[in-house]
């Protein structure tokens, strides 16, 4: 329902500043993937009369829906031609080159859905598949090398590179190996090379032959260009090759392109050009289902709506954000079930075969048996040895698999008490650390507000009546040391630096005192400062608190370049909300044993009743957002 409404209100956008042509800006915005395959292949694909004439028009349809970019459709006609390789009687000569070639589409497909481990898992699958012809195994290392890129695992990608010469006899391995090179060279934040190289290529005279995989390489050296702040140029470039892609029919690209032209004017502070481009990339890429590509647009609208100061926004974006996170660790999981699925049906198509197999071998020996009789007692007894051999196989495996479940299950349930008791020992420190602030509270509002007043009281009614005795004067000294003894007390009680300074210069100073000693780009905005300056002691020294926790996870752990925190006050809402931002190496949810640092933010969290949600995985960086009411 929320997809819809954001779809909506996009829709609305795109209408109100004239989207789908503009005299100065053109962006388009579709309903629905544009269909790329005649109609007339379908129908010959329905009539083919020989499994070798299906599979070549599968092979077809296949290879356009992978130029164009359509995802979905790739994946379906991957998985069928698979399928029908490896469940049908084919006496097709080639079936094991149809085998890898399917392996590489569904390759091709998850990795543009962003599904990078089960991309992984079709290459090598595609890999272990026996086949002489080293072509196709080569497409194959050569997108495993590129899914690792973007999966962030750059040494296991440059291995494989390493192993591809810069050979030219394949003109599209050439300029697919090329686009992969370059790539792992910008992410090594090489761009001279990068450049040069990709410059080299585009000089060769075949590559206009080659459109697509042209205008892959043209998008690299716009990526060269935002890394490098040529904003204008990136501008120009990538307006020309939207324009192309378009008119090509290759949406991926033209969806890439807008989203670097959004980028551009983003960085020139042409916030309103930027918000329409990324807007009408983020409609394509919800209606086209491209996951990976709703988390880059997301991403750098979340980074627009911030530099703008909309952190409204920002905010619910990154609800969109850890939405599509969701989704695409839900299709990963779909599609792992329907793998699970087909694995049962081939194992119970074995065991017909198997079934069919024993019937022979049955009549066989009926047939032999007729012949001579010691035949027929020597097949007797291995028919009757080998079940019982292998049932003892199955029992001896069934008992050590017991045995190292046993050991695992002894391990977890030694985990579990551990910790258990680490949690039991935090939260008891929490709550002496809660129980002494507050009492620290208590005692100075009491010394202050009750033993001062009175002192106070005292203080005036002995001037109103006069200096008539001798020992006025000395009592009257006294109990106004008194009092300035018990104002001292009470103000002690509180933290200095929450009464000396303003909570955001406090965080400020904070931030600029680390800064001077890591090499970590760190980032602290507050909006509106003057309402979270106003906000109530406890919650200041809780979000401070908080802050520093981020921080020093951050520093120990997270190996991070950048780092981003923004503080807002939705007053309407009468809330605070902290976003924390970093390009660390993240960490798995799914691990049991969190680290202390977070166990300690999340206590502090729910102290206040406030709402934390973590999004971060292994390699990807880490996004914590935190809501507190105001008190």
């Amino acid at each position: 329902m929320q997809v819809k409404k954001v779809l909506f209100i996009l829709f609305g956008i795109l209408s109100l500043f004239g989207f789908t042509q503009d005299k100065q800006y053109s962006f388009k915005a579709f309903g629905h993937m544009p269909n790329v395959v005649d109609n007339d292949l379908f129908v010959r694909l329905n009539n083919a009369e020989t499994q070798q004439v299906r599979f070549k028009y599968l092979d077809s349809i296949a290879q356009i829906y992978s130029k164009s970019g359509h995802a979905d459709s790739l994946m379906y006609y991957g998985e069928l031609m698979k399928n029908e390789s490896f469940y049908k009687d084919s006496t097709f000569q080639n079936i094991e080159n149809i085998r890898q070639k399917a392996f590489y589409f569904q390759g091709v497909a998850a990795q543009k859905m962003g599904l990078f481990d089960e991309a992984i898992k079709s290459y090598i699958h595609g890999l272990q598949t026996p086949n002489k012809e080293d072509n196709i195994r080569n497409y194959l290392n050569l997108q495993l090398a590129e899914t690792y890129l973007y999966k962030g695992e750059n040494e296991k990608a440059k291995r494989l590179l390493e192993t591809f010469p810069q050979d030219k006899t394949d003109p599209i391995f050439y300029l697919k190996n090329s686009i992969v090179k370059s790539k792992f060279l910008i992410f090594d934040k090489d761009y001279k090379l990068a450049r040069e190289l990709i410059k080299q290529v585009l000089e060769e005279d075949f590559t206009n032959n080659f459109q697509k995989l042209r205008l892959e390489l043209q998008l690299n050296l716009s990526e060269i260009d935002l890394r490098q702040g040529n904003f204008e140029k990136l501008i120009n470039h990538s307006e020309a090759i939207k324009v192309e892609a378009l008119n090509n029919g290759f949406y991926d690209l033209f969806i890439e392109a807008t989203l670097d032209i959004g980028y551009g004017y983003a960085m020139l502070r042409n916030f309103e050009v930027s918000e329409i481009a990324l807007s009408t990339a983020y409609v394509n890429t919800i209606q086209w289902n491209r996951l990976e590509l709703q988390q880059k647009v997301i991403n750098a609208l979340v980074k627009l709506y911030n530099a703008k100061h909309d952190y409204k926004n920002a905010y619910s974006l990154m609800t969109q954000y850890q939405r599509v996170n969701r989704e695409i660790a839900d299709k990963q999981n779909q599609r792992l079930v329907k793998d699970l699925e087909l694995k049962y049906e081939t194992l119970k198509k074995e065991k017909e075969i198997d079934k069919l197999q024993e019937d022979q071998i049955i009549q066989e020996a009926e047939i032999e048996r007729q012949k001579t009789i010691k035949h027929a007692f020597l097949i007797g007894f291995l028919v009757v040895l080998i079940p019982i051999i292998l049932l003892l196989i199955v029992y001896y495996q069934k008992l050590q698999t017991q045995s190292l479940l046993n050991k695992q299950q002894e391990a977890i349930n030694q985990q579990e008490v551990k910790t258990l008791l680490q949690s039991q020992e935090l939260e008891l420190a929490k709550n002496a650390i809660a129980v002494q602030s507050k009492e620290r509270d208590r005692i100075a509002r009491e010394l202050h507000d009750s033993i001062g007043g009175n002192l106070a009281g005292i203080k005036l009614k002995m001037n109103s009546l006069g200096d008539h005795q001798p020992e006025f004067r000395q009592i009257l000294n006294q109990l106004d040391t008194t009092y300035n003894q018990v104002r001292e007390i009470s103000h002690s009680l509180i933290p200095k630096e929450f009464k000396a300074s303003a909570f955001t210069d406090l965080v400020n100073n904070y931030i600029q005192n680390i800064k001077e000693d890591v090499s970590v780009n760190l980032h602290f905005d507050a909006f509106p400062k003057d309402a979270i300056n106003t906000i109530e002691s406890p919650v200041q020294v809780a979000l401070f608190n908080i802050i520093k926790e981020l921080v020093t996870n951050a520093l120990k752990h997270a190996n991070a370049e950048e780092v981003s925190i923004q503080l807002t006050s939705l007053i309407e809402e009468r809330s605070i909300e902290l976003i924390y931002e970093d390009d660390g190496i993240g960490f798995d949810l799914n691990d049991k044993v969190k680290g202390i640092g977070i166990n300690n933010i999340e206590t502090r969290v729910g102290d206040y009743n406030g709402i934390i949600s973590i999004d971060t995985a292994k390699n990807r960086g880490t996004v914590i957002s935190i809501s507190l009411p105001q008190i």
